[in-house]
């Protein structure tokens, strides 16, 4: 099935929500703002560190502004923003999502975050192998992408646990709000879920309340 032009990107189909072996994956949804800011606000520190968004903290009410902003985005098929819930607690755990989307040519590019308190637990990994199915298998993609700034070593290791091969640096291209200089990022990229095919993925409707 090929990808449709992105003048017909409404009529893409976007099966939600993804299910993983311990995750739920879905669109953000008017109201989640609250669980969504928790979880930021617990991890600003670590956030800031890393990425380039991460240089205002911001209100309740933004992070309620930017979860409605996300749904409209998200039904527009522009960027695909996900949140990221335990399956067993309903816990925030995370946001991750597709963005950089060319729906004619099958690209798209993976990005996440995950809270402090739940980090350590292979989330991070979990919920990239998952959405690589999801882009290939749902999404048709034909390939996808992911980068991670230099130093940070914890994106490196699921960024490789997940299959991706090292297309290559770009030189002093980013900044993000901890440094005052400009940092490589190393850009990674699959053309096909081969290497997670065994993974517990599943997209859909699901009865547990968070669908």
């Amino acid at each position: 099935m090929p990808i449709p032009n992105f003048d017909r990107a409404l009529l893409i189909d976007l099966p939600m929500p993804i299910r993983s072996a311990r995750l739920v994956i879905r669109e953000p949804r008017p109201g989640d703002g609250a669980a969504m800011h928790e979880g930021k606000t617990e991890s600003w520190e670590s956030l800031w560190r890393w990425l380039p968004w991460a240089s205002e903290r911001g209100t309740l009410a933004d992070d309620e502004l930017y979860t409605r902003q996300s749904h409209i985005e998200f039904l527009q098929r522009t960027k695909l923003v996900m949140y990221v819930f335990e399956a067993s607690s309903g816990r925030f755990v995370g946001c991750s999502g597709l963005h950089d989307i060319n729906w004619r040519e099958g690209l798209m590019e993976i990005g996440y975050w995950i809270r402090d308190s739940a980090s350590g637990q292979g989330y991070a990994t979990e919920v990239t192998r998952a959405l690589v199915r999801y882009c290939f298998e749902a999404l048709h993609a034909h390939k996808v992408s992911i980068s991670h700034h230099e130093g940070n070593i914890a994106s490196q290791r699921v960024i490789k646990k997940s299959g991706f091969v090292l297309e290559g640096i770009e030189r002093r291209c980013q900044r993000v709000p901890s440094e005052d200089r400009l940092l490589d990022s190393h850009f990674y990229s699959l053309f096909d879920a081969e290497g997670v095919k065994n993974d517990v993925v599943q997209w859909g409707e699901l009865d547990n309340g968070l669908a």
